[in-house]
């Protein structure tokens, strides 16, 4: 379940580093929800901020439902909320097992730990979530044996061991995107309608230092850290697994897929096979990739031909310093390319910046990124500072460089396109959430922009929804 708003703000899920300026379908909570299909529960699925259910309404839901469990998918902007619920929950059910599954409970089981009737799943869910529910629903509550798993008794906590990878990762079925009200989720970047999203592989071969990749990237990284100190090799779907997927989607009355891996193109023949293989469909899609993924004109061409809209290119700077700095491993030229590349065969390069990820970031290295980025003139670019996340390589050199300009000069989970946590040697932390407002505004206020936009709108809907995205970036 996903907790109403508070003060109109919800976190968003999927990715799981913002206060959500649209929403997608979160499938990392469908995955386990099939499985539990699979084996014969009945799943239910309730998101509130998506369906506009306020805190008056969940209560009663809560004192009128008769679940056996609930299970969060908690990220480190939810977790403040989704400890509130659990405490809605305990005060109208004393015993019932509560789940927290997802990054942030991965990263600190023993802080979800509530009470004896709460457990924490790390890592990948799937698989444990089907062996806790089964033991949960048996005499004695045996758990001490469920890889995967922590949880606590009589003021102990336990962390099992880590629960292997799937051997195979076309075992694992497709989300129960039946449990949603799927006319509810949009995304900007498509024009059909209704959209949804998909992953074809887990974790990126990438070395940010900076990196909170998607939120289920993450929670498998942080998992795979804490036994081995090093990132989990990339966990790859079968072309033909996939294809199988979108052909789903397709039957589903689905329109518009984003795809979320952190980097779709992996390998020129299984990424033109999926192509190849969904391209009669009719959809309508976007990913997200490297930019030195993209310099092959024939991979391109597939991608384009399949009915690919957008690519998510993680450019962070237009400064070769930052570049180096954060292990990027590519140049400027390298994104430059990917974007005309894009651009050449009809696909919108839709590129994420992110400020203050090197301490050698400047007010004038920004307004040099911005600059860029407006000579380039693409149609879809979001701004952000970094939060140093304690699972990531920049939070050890922030907190060793004192850098920290919390009042708890640690980590403090916050909104990164509104707020920052870091003061830098050459820009300080209220500079660097000014340059973020002036960024977003500068960029899409242009009278050129917001022309070149409004001619590619095709209903009022489309019209709304990006009013709406657009108002949550700039104000």
């Amino acid at each position: 379940m996903v907790p109403p708003a508070v003060d109109g703000k919800a976190p968003e899920r999927l990715f799981g580093c913002n206060v959500g300026v649209y929403f997608q379908p979160n499938i990392f909570m469908l995955y386990p929800a099939a499985m539990l299909e699979k084996q014969g529960h009945a799943v239910s699925v309730l998101d509130c901020p998506v369906e506009k259910t306020d805190w008056e309404t969940f209560e009663k839901f809560l004192r009128n439902d008769d679940s056996n469990a609930y299970v969060f998918y908690t990220v480190f902007l939810s977790e403040e909320v989704d400890k509130r619920t659990h405490a809605m929950i305990r005060g109208i059910k004393k015993d019932v097992p509560i789940i927290f599954i997802g990054p942030e409970p991965t990263t600190k089981p023993a802080a979800f730990l509530l009470d004896d009737s709460t457990f924490v799943i790390r890592g990948e869910p799937e698989y444990t979530t089907v062996e806790l529910i089964k033991e949960l629903s048996s005499v004695g509550r045996r758990v001490n044996k469920i890889a995967g798993l922590s949880w606590k008794f009589k003021g102990k906590t336990t962390d099992n061991p880590m629960r292997p990878f799937p051997k195979n990762y076309d075992d694992v079925p497709f989300p129960a995107r039946h449990l949603i009200k799927k006319e509810l989720y949009f995304n900007p970047k498509l024009q059909g309608r209704p959209s949804t999203v998909i992953l074809t592989s887990r974790t990126c071969w990438g070395r940010c230092k900076y990196c909170i990749p998607c939120s289920y990237t993450f929670a498998r990284e942080i998992e795979y850290k804490r036994h081995f100190g090093k990132k989990p090799l990339v966990g790859l779907r079968s072309a033909k697994n996939v294809i199988a997927e979108f052909r789903q989607l397709k039957a589903e009355g689905y329109n518009a897929v984003a795809v979320i891996d952190d980097n779709f193109v992996n390998g020129k023949d299984r990424t033109i096979a999926i192509c190849n293989g969904i391209k009669e469909l009719g959809l309508e899609w976007g990913c997200l990739t490297r930019s030195d993924a993209i310099k092959d004109p024939e991979i391109v061409k597939a991608m384009a031909e399949a009915g690919c809209r957008y690519v998510d290119l993680g450019v962070e700077s237009f400064d070769q310093k930052v570049l180096d700095y954060i292990h990027k491993d590519m140049t400027v030229e390298d994104n430059i390319r990917a974007i005309n590349l894009l651009r050449q065969y009809g696909i919108t390069p839709k590129v994420n910046i992110l400020f203050g990820a090197s301490p050698y970031e400047t007010e004038e290295s920004i307004r040099r990124t911005v600059e860029t980025a407006k000579k380039l003139d693409l149609d879809y670019i979001s701004f952000g500072v970094v939060i140093p996340h304690p699972q990531t390589e920049y939070y050890k050199d922030i907190k060793a460089g004192g850098m920290f300009a919390t009042e708890s000069k640690d980590f403090e989970a916050v909104d990164p396109i509104k707020q920052a946590t870091i003061d830098l040697p050459h820009i300080s932390q209220q500079k660097l959430q000014e340059m973020v407002r002036w960024a977003y505004r500068s960029y899409y206020l242009r009278p050129s922009y917001a022309f070149r936009m409004l001619k590619k709108v095709k209903s009022f809907k489309q019209l709304k929804e990006n009013a709406s995205t657009l108002w949550n970036l700039v104000r």
